[in-house]
């Protein structure tokens, strides 16, 4: 080996010693990267189960029963989740898009009960139409069978004090009104419109 070629080769050795020795102890530079996968959520988000009421459908409907229905549920709902109404129903009386509560009782009335009456001048029609208990007047209420005047006026008194009837079965709160005095007046009596 010529003497040039000794000299390349120590420098090239001595470039290569420096080298290695200067990363050996030169500190690190710039911050270590850290890889962050993603790993994706394959649970399903928990859903909100929606809140039920029962309600008791009762009257001139196909199937009368106690129902199990969603808490934004109208009229409607629970008279076709009855079967329908039966063509003796009186669909005009009704609020088909009142909202109905968790235990409420829905009452269909029959078409307006016709009364035949004979006598010699020929045959009459009279009907008996149903009472609203929220707008009766003090006559009205005292034409009905078991009421008479105290507790017509209660009804009223109650009426101004705690505002319209919501159910029928509320006007079992007014004094003097019984289960089964309530139980002969349902036929007869209506919330109306």
């Amino acid at each position: 080996m010529k003497p040039w070629q000794q000299t390349l080769a120590g420098f090239l050795l001595g470039l290569v010693v420096v080298g290695t020795i200067l990363l050996v102890v030169s500190p690190q530079r710039g911050q270590p990267m850290a890889l962050v996968t993603h790993t994706p959520n394959l649970t399903p988000d928990p859903t909100s189960t929606p809140k039920l009421i029962r309600v008791h459908v009762t009257g001139e409907v196909k199937v009368p029963g106690v129902y199990t229905l969603p808490d934004t549920a109208r009229m409607e709902d629970a008279i076709h989740a009855a079967g329908g109404l039966q063509e003796e129903a009186d669909p005009q009386s009704l609020n088909l898009a009142a909202v109905l509560v968790d235990g409420q009782r829905l009452y269909i009335p029959p078409a307006q009960d016709l009364t035949l009456t004979t006598d010699d001048r020929g045959l009459s029609i009279a009907t008996s139409p149903l009472v609203n208990i929220n707008t009766a007047s003090f006559a009205e209420l005292d034409s009905l069978p078991g009421i008479g005047e105290v507790k017509a006026q209660a009804i009223l008194d109650y009426r101004q004090k705690n505002g319209l009837f919501t159910a029928l079965e509320d006007l079992m709160r007014v004094d003097g009104i019984s289960k089964s005095l309530f139980e002969k007046l349902e036929g007869l009596i209506t919330l109306g419109e």
